[in-house]
């Protein structure tokens, strides 16, 4: 039997589907292309210089597939992102008509809901890599999400696109975001306490000789 959250659902794309995703595409297709143009002129010339067509032939051929390996492991880091988002989501590029929804695939092949929050990684001490985990107070875990050894490169790509993925869908869906509510609750309590110790100071009676030299100064 096949585990439901393991096949992404009809109305969800993969994030390097979508339309903004598309200049990744292409700038792949030129750049593809471009390896291998240079290839081909890069055999001519070393022609040119009176090599043998077969030690060219190995030059441009080890330059091509090198080429190649580069500009395809590029694209991969964007493509292989383990997101997913719905024909609401501003991903799509189109006017939403609904509730915006994003998917995220952990590395066990289930696609799941991050919920409210933004995500971070945390080191798995258990299985090895990185688990995912809602950017809270107590960071709880979602599920197992990288084998990768360290926290950079394209696992950090990956964090970035899926945090603006969730801001996006908040902000379609009129979501307040976590992030600026916990500012304002932050400049609150300041407040509160500010004026909290402005009228335990206005309370106090007694006066020290040090504090009255200095507000005759004022």
């Amino acid at each position: 039997m096949v585990d439901e959250e393991s096949v992404l659902p009809t109305d969800m794309l993969r994030f390097i589907d979508t339309p903004v995703a598309q200049p990744l595409v292409k700038g792949r297709n030129v750049a593809l292309l471009g390896s291998a143009v240079f290839a081909v002129i890069l055999f001519i010339l070393l022609r040119q210089f009176a090599l043998s067509s077969t030690l060219a032939a190995l030059f441009a051929a080890a330059t091509l597939g090198l080429n190649l390996t580069v500009v395809w492991l590029r694209f991969q880091s964007h493509a292989s992102t383990p997101l997913a988002v719905n024909l609401n989501h501003p991903f799509m590029d189109t006017e939403p008509m609904g509730e915006a929804r994003i998917l995220i695939r952990l590395t066990d092949g289930r696609w799941v809901q991050p919920g409210k929050y933004r995500v971070r990684t945390m080191p798995d001490e258990l299985l090895g890599g990185f688990t995912l985990v809602k950017d809270t107070d107590d960071y709880p875990a979602i599920g197992h999400f990288s084998s990768a050894k360290d926290a950079s490169g394209t696992l950090t790509r990956h964090l970035a696109l899926i945090n603006q993925a969730i801001a996006l869908r908040d902000a379609v869906n009129d979501v307040p975001d976590p992030i600026e509510e916990a500012r304002d609750r932050e400049a609150m309590d300041s407040g509160l306490l500010e004026r909290s110790w402005l009228e335990d100071e206005e309370a106090v009676d007694v006066e020290s000789p040090l504090v009255s030299f200095f507000r005759g100064k004022e």
